[in-house]
């Protein structure tokens, strides 16, 4: 990537420094995200739920840290209260994957994968597209999964345990990311799959997985490169892969499905 690609991002709305927000902004791929962005001179806002971290890397990266618990649509919604300035771009890295084969349901009832990884990404962009938070011309970039859908269910209501739980969700952000592309066409809205990157996300997994992952996984700073190009310069197309177009294997699905998550969404979140 040029520098001079990144700078031509940085001024918008006339001259003001362009302002990002972070979610999972305090490790992995939405840290080196908000690191990147801070050290091309946006304004950055980090949120996480590591506290000691968040107020860490705030003043580290001279970025503001706010605290939520994004597998809690409370808290999702008490974080859109708190955006109060216009933003630029909003980044949504929060995520995680259980490879347990019990379901873990959060103290609102919700499935805690399907929760993090997914409704917490429809519940924040919502809010603050309701709220008119997100400029015109802005955009919503997403970490999503790597295109295939294979095994996912669309069975929304339902909690799955560990990797259906992660698959389902990824699949629900796809369909998510194409509908709401639909509906705001003056955004640029992007799913990304970095590939796999040295992060704590497989912190769960067992033992050769965790391994497999620092041997094969990209450094942070790479895969937050990804992301980075898609919210710092302009590119067309929804869903990719690294820097390339995603290309699934199987159409995804539309219709029905795509009602049905919707309203599902709108009702676990409380919207």
């Amino acid at each position: 990537m040029k520098e001079d690609c990144f700078i031509a991002r940085i001024l918008v709305n006339g001259g003001d420094i362009m302002r990002i927000v972070v979610t999972g902004g305090t490790s992995g791929i939405g840290y080196g995200t908000a690191r990147l962005a801070a050290e091309r001179g946006c304004k950055v806002t980090i949120v996480g739920r590591n506290r000691t971290q968040g107020v860490k890397l705030a003043a580290e990266l001279g970025a503001d840290y706010l605290y939520a618990d994004l597998s809690k649509m409370s808290d999702v919604r008490k974080l859109a209260e708190q955006l109060e300035e216009p933003i630029d771009a909003l980044a949504l890295c929060a995520g995680g994957i259980s490879t347990s084969k019990e379901t873990r349901l959060t103290d609102e009832g919700l499935e805690t994968t399907f929760a993090t990884n997914f409704l917490s990404k429809f519940a924040l962009s919502q809010l603050l597209l309701q709220q008119n938070k997100i400029v015109p011309g802005g955009c919503i970039v997403m970490v999503g999964g790597n295109g295939g859908h294979k095994n996912a269910s669309t069975a929304w209501a339902e909690s799955h345990a560990g990797l259906q739980a992660a698959f389902k969700a990824a699949l629900a952000v796809d369909l998510y990311a194409s509908e709401l592309a639909k509906q705001h066409p003056q955004l640029r809205v992007h799913t990304c799959y970095p590939g796999m990157v040295r992060t704590n996300l497989f912190r769960e997994a067992t033992l050769p997985i965790r391994l497999l992952s620092r041997v094969l996984g990209k450094p942070i700073a790479k895969g937050s490169a990804y992301l980075g190009r898609l919210i710092l310069e302009k590119h067309s197309g929804v869903h990719w892969k690294q820097n390339r177009p995603m290309r699934f294997p199987t159409p995804l699905p539309g219709g029905q499905e795509v009602k049905a998550l919707w309203a599902y969404s709108r009702q676990a979140v409380l919207l």
